[in-house]
């Protein structure tokens, strides 16, 4: 437990450090005199002066600043023949000012996209096999499919994965599609006619177990990775979605299972954890397991591309769900503050390395679009206030500041005590 503590404290300050150090390597590069630069609020721990910065140590890692010459100055531009480096922040072309306070934000989106190469770079990448199962009383059902047929070819086109027949059959739905599938030694082509506005295929995934999350109930139960889970309260698995489906409906009831190791059978009473979804709201069992997918192992061209795709996933999806919670199309009650994190953090690193890391670069990632949002005291709103200083052509005016700054820490107190509200609610809740 202390060792996972350490690591949640880690995590949150390498995100911190990254940030700042962004805006302090632009605001170098852009010549602005940096006073200083700090990780932490508070009461100072440690400070070295070195050239014109004084760099701090601070006692409450949860955030950082710098404080650029000239930040909170009106001068006016600077004269043509004056010194690169005697001339402050607001002194500074638009386009220079805009770049150093993007560059911390733009440092956490960088600082994800690496993690991401690491961890594929590391650990490959999992896929569903193409292995299907059609749906009770389909057309898929009567043209023949049958459940474990291994699909080989689609419309032409060799299926390495599951999610490639999805992205086939969407190009095709309404048509008549042929497919290919292995069926023990022998090999059948079928017409298959991809439904237009229902599914009769999903994948056939095996209920094998690849992680145990530490002090789990599965944990406690004896379960380990490679275990073949075969039945729950005697009723016999064929997949893992039988699994998820029993498990999610019995949170805090005590369930009978049966599990496979090797050749012995073995057997035990779990009760799933109780979990609230953020989203729903509903109460779902989990009992702190992994299915086992296969994985292949990544070049590193491919790596990086399979990084720039999911960092641009997450960054897209991220703004959709604030979109959401914003309109209340998702409840307000999915915000977590930094309980929520510290949380989160914690349970992501009993579930191992290759967890963490993906956790790690969300968060950062999701760092970065907060902190793109255009509210005053946010970078997006430094930014934001910039650009109608710029169109104006002349600075915003110490009262104008003083106005922005006053509207910005007012959503961001509330925002705060909102969150933390929230997260407490949960620690109650549950």
């Amino acid at each position: 437990m202390i060792s996972s503590i350490v690591w949640v404290v880690i995590f949150i300050s390498i995100l911190i450090i990254i940030h700042e150090f962004g805006h302090l390597v632009v605001a170098k590069l852009a010549h602005i005199p940096v006073e200083v630069f700090s990780i932490g609020f508070g009461p100072i721990i440690l400070k070295k002066k070195l050239g014109e910065t004084e760099y701090r140590l601070s006692l409450v890692p949860l955030g950082g600043f710098i404080k650029m010459t000239g930040e909170e100055e009106h001068a006016g531009p600077a004269p043509a023949d004056a010194p690169v480096a005697a001339t402050g922040y607001n002194d500074k072309p638009l386009g220079v000012r805009v770049a150093v306070i993007a560059a911390g934000p733009v440092s956490n989106l960088i600082l994800a996209f690496l993690m991401l190469v690491v961890m594929y770079l590391a650990f490959g990448v999992k896929y569903v096999q193409p292995v299907i199962e059609p749906y009770p009383n389909t057309a898929a059902e009567q043209i023949g499919l049958k459940s474990g047929d291994l699909i080989v070819s689609a419309a032409g086109e060799t299926i390495p994965n599951y999610e490639r027949f999805e992205a086939i059959s969407e190009k095709n739905i309404g048509k008549v599609m042929p497919i290919a599938v292995r069926r023990g030694s022998e090999r059948l082509v079928f017409d298959y006619t991809v439904p237009k506005d229902s599914v009769d295929l999903k994948p056939l995934v095996a209920a094998v177990i690849d992680r145990v999350r530490k002090e789990s109930p599965a944990a406690k139960a004896g379960l380990k990775p490679g275990d073949t889970i075969t039945s729950v309260n005697g009723v016999a698995l064929t997949h893992w979605e039988d699994f998820v489906d029993q498990v999610t409906q019995k949170g805090g009831q005590r369930i009978g299972i049966e599990w496979r190791r090797g050749g012995r059978l073995f057997q035990d009473s779990i009760t799933p954890a109780a979990e609230r979804d953020q989203m729903t709201e509903q109460r779902i069992g989990q009992v702190g397991v992994w299915v086992r997918l296969p994985k292949k192992s990544l070049s590193f061209p491919v790596a990086v591309w399979e990084a720039t795709k999911r960092t641009g996933f997450v960054v897209v999806q991220t703004v959709i769900v604030l979109y959401k919670v914003v309109t209340r199309q998702i409840s307000t009650k999915a915000i977590g503050g930094p309980i929520m994190v510290a949380k989160i953090a914690y349970e992501g690193a009993n579930w191992g390395a290759e967890y963490f890391i993906a956790l790690w670069a969300l968060l950062s990632i999701n760092l970065f679009v907060v902190n793109m949002l255009p509210i005053p005291v946010l970078d997006g709103g430094r930014i934001l206030l910039d650009c109608i200083g710029g169109i104006r052509r002349r600075p915003l005016t110490e009262k104008e500041q003083s106005w922005a700054a006053g509207i910005g820490w007012a959503m961001i107190g509330a925002l705060v005590l909102f969150t933390i509200f929230n997260d407490v609610l949960r620690l109650i809740r549950k």
